[in-house]
C-alpha cells in the first residue's frame, strides 16, 4: 500500500496556541459521555487548521486489513450545502452548519481483499469507526456534529459529484454548538450485556464488573452543569426581552 510521504510535520503540535487547551485535553471518559448530537450551530466559522484535526482523527481509525476505505469530501460553499441539506431528505437545519464532512467508502479497495464481505460488511464498519473518531474529536475541541444517515444515496451524489463506484457512509454537519442537549436515556448493563452465550443475563452485573457506570456518573455530573447552564440562558433571555 502507496503511502504519502512523511515530511516530519505535525499540524497538532504547530497549532497548538490556537486550540483551548482545557477541550483537547477532554479525556475519553468525558468525551464520551457527554458529547450530544447537535442541531443547531452559531455561525461562527470552523477553522481549517481545527477541522484539519477532526478528520485527521478519522484518519486515524481502525480498519480492516488497514484497508483505510474511508474519503472524505468538505463541502463549505452555501449552495453545495443547501443541496446536500435537500439530499439528506430535505433536513435543511443541516445547510445552516458552517461546514459539512461527507464520508465516502472506497468499497472496491476493501472488496478485493475480503470480497462480498469486505463491500457489505467491513467497508460500513470501517467508516463508522472513522465518523465515531471524528465526532468525539470534534466534541473534545469544542464543536458540535451529527451523525447523518438518512439521505437519498443518488441525490447526495450528484451533489458532490461523487464517483459510481464511491459510496456515502455518513454526513457530518459540524460547526459550534448552539443548543444545549440533555444526556439520552441508555439501556441498563443488565439489558445489552450476556457471559458465555447470548441471553445469558445475571443481576448483580455491576459488582461482577466492579465500576461499570463510569460514563453514567460522568453523565450525571455534565448534566448537572448543563442544567444550572441553561437556567442562565433562560435568565439572560428574559432579560434581553
Amino acid at each position: 500500500m502507496v503511502m504519502a510521504e512523511d515530511k516530519g510535520e505535525n499540524p497538532a503540535f504547530e497549532i497548538k496556541d490556537s486550540i483551548d487547551e482545557s477541550k483537547v485535553k477532554m479525556n475519553v471518559f468525558e468525551a464520551i459521555a457527554t458529547r450530544r448530537s447537535i442541531r443547531k450551530f452559531t455561525s461562527q466559522d470552523v477553522p481549517m487548521e481545527i477541522l484539519g484535526i477532526v478528520l485527521d482523527a478519522g484518519r486515524h481509525a481502525p480498519s480492516a486489513g488497514n484497508t483505510q476505505n474511508w474519503r472524505f469530501v468538505i463541502i463549505k460553499d452555501p449552495e453545495n450545502k443547501q443541496r446536500i441539506a435537500e439530499a439528506c431528505m430535505q433536513q435543511l437545519w443541516i445547510a445552516e452548519a458552517p461546514v459539512i464532512v461527507l464520508v465516502c467508502s472506497d468499497i472496491e479497495k476493501v472488496q478485493q481483499f475480503y470480497g462480498i464481505r469486505g463491500e457489505r460488511l467491513y467497508s460500513v464498519q470501517n467508516c463508522a469507526a472513522s465518523v465515531q473518531n471524528m465526532l468525539l474529536t470534534a466534541h473534545s475541541l469544542g464543536l458540535g456534529s451529527c451523525w447523518i444517515g438518512a439521505f437519498d444515496e443518488d441525490m447526495l451524489k450528484r451533489a458532490a459529484n461523487i464517483p459510481e463506484e464511491i459510496r456515502p457512509q455518513a454526513v457530518l454537519p459540524i460547526g459550534y454548538p448552539d443548543e444545549i442537549v440533555p444526556a439520552p436515556s441508555h439501556y441498563t448493563m443488565e439489558n445489552v450485556c450476556y457471559f458465555e452465550s447470548y441471553g445469558n443475563r445475571i443481576s448483580n452485573i455491576e459488582r461482577v464488573l466492579q465500576n461499570p457506570l463510569v460514563f453514567e456518573k460522568i453523565s450525571k455530573f455534565f448534566g448537572n452543569i448543563v442544567e444550572a447552564g441553561k437556567d442562565v440562558a433562560t435568565k439572560s433571555k428574559t432579560k434581553k426581552k
